[in-house]
């Protein structure tokens, strides 16, 4: 259940994560709580799966790091497997399962393009799976999902 205080905390954590040396306290005073009550509620949202984690978000071609969205054609019966192969690599920023024909689909970066090929052939080797695309950024168009609470 998402509290007013749970909404306040997901409202201001959206827009911008202050870097400071203690961001909830920044975050506290912004919202009228107590910084306890602040890393409370957040500690509680992570357990409840309702937030998963805080992460920064990279240009990701000014750091020299390539990337790319990965598509593979997983049988149902394999998917479970697949998923939880991919999810061990560090690399995979997040994925998810999508209806048709390529249901799994993962976003991978790496040091280089040899890393990057790397991971994806021990992917395959790791789930025996081969139905794999590797959609390369042509052009990137940058939005910004802000939920209102």
């Amino acid at each position: 259940m998402i509290t007013s205080k749970d909404k306040i905390l997901l409202k201001k954590l959206q827009p911008e994560f202050p870097l400071a040396s203690r961001p909830f306290a920044v975050l506290a005073e912004q919202a009228g709580l107590s910084e306890k009550d602040m890393i409370a509620a957040f500690k509680r949202l992570q357990k409840e799966k309702i937030l998963r984690y805080i992460a920064p978000m990279f240009d990701m071609r000014k750091l020299s790091i390539v990337s790319s969205l990965i598509a593979m054609r997983v049988p149902l019966n394999k998917q479970k497997k697949a998923v939880q192969v991919i999810n061990a690599y560090p690399n995979v920023s997040h994925n998810y399962l999508r209806a048709g024909e390529y249901n799994v689909w993962f976003t991978v970066s790496a040091a280089s393009e040899r890393k990057l090929k790397r991971i994806l052939s021990d992917i395959r080797k790791k789930t025996g799976i081969d139905a794999m695309l590797d959609l390369k950024t042509r052009k990137v168009f940058k939005s910004r999902a802000v939920f209102d609470l």
